[in-house]
């Protein structure tokens, strides 16, 4: 396991402490298990005077303690890493008390990954051949508020809603929508503790692909929470 705070490596940076009025900067952390990749956006991002990359890592749980121990606003996560994937990494941070902006970068940025991340309540979604412009274009989006996930076609939406019990479709199809979980928790009249379950056990059957089994990212613990739900 890697985690770097790059704060705590290197102190203030020259940039960040030249004189001379500065707006408020982006805090970042990148989750990314492949190195060139990784030192790639390092260089990519701390290029931007509105960016500060505090840490890096390149294990999916030692990144979620990374965020518990030190707040960031934005977190770039690679989809595929060892262990648990990107979305596993996106549900535990959006359950922090001050979560942060959840962009998933992977290679695989199709829109079965896009619903599949609405249901994660990832912020974007964007392939790793942007860009690096677009990355960063992004990023100040999502802190903006802005949702950037690839639209998906209604064969797949159709799809995959078929994959899911009869009480769980229409909680896929607002979820995909868009429309804010707080909104969704009060139009159900459910917690926000068991929209975040049913949204758990609902990946278990989303994030297959056709011939593939169950998704190993989700815990057996929360599963079964949602099923008692």
């Amino acid at each position: 396991m890697l985690a770097v705070t790059r704060r705590a490596e290197h102190g203030s940076s020259d940039r960040n402490s030249s004189p001379g009025p500065t707006r408020q900067q982006i805090r970042l952390m990148v989750v990314d298990d492949h190195p060139a990749v990784r030192w790639g956006l390092l260089q990519l991002l701390e290029e931007q005077r509105d960016f500060s990359v505090d840490a890096m890592c390149i294990d999916a749980e030692e990144a979620v303690a990374q965020a518990r121990a030190e707040r960031v606003d934005v977190a770039v996560v690679d989809y595929q890493l060892g262990g648990h994937n990107g979305l596993w990494v996106c549900r535990r941070l959006k359950r922090l008390p001050d979560p942060p902006r959840v962009v998933i970068f992977s290679a695989f940025a199709n829109d079965h990954l896009a619903a599949c991340s609405a249901v994660a309540g990832a912020d974007a979604v964007l392939n790793k051949g942007v860009l690096g412009s677009e990355l960063c274009d992004a990023v100040r989006s999502v802190v903006r508020g802005r949702r950037l996930l690839p639209r998906v076609s209604q064969p797949l939406a159709d799809m995959l809603r078929r994959r899911l019990p009869e009480r769980e479709q229409m909680l896929f199809g607002m979820l995909l929508a868009g429309i804010p979980r707080v909104e969704i928790a009060r139009t159900l009249d459910m917690s926000a503790r068991e929209l975040n379950c049913r949204a758990d056990a609902m990946l278990r059957d989303l994030e297959p692909l056709p011939g593939e089994g169950p998704a190993p990212s989700l815990d057996s613990s929360t599963a079964a929470g949602a099923r008692a739900s």
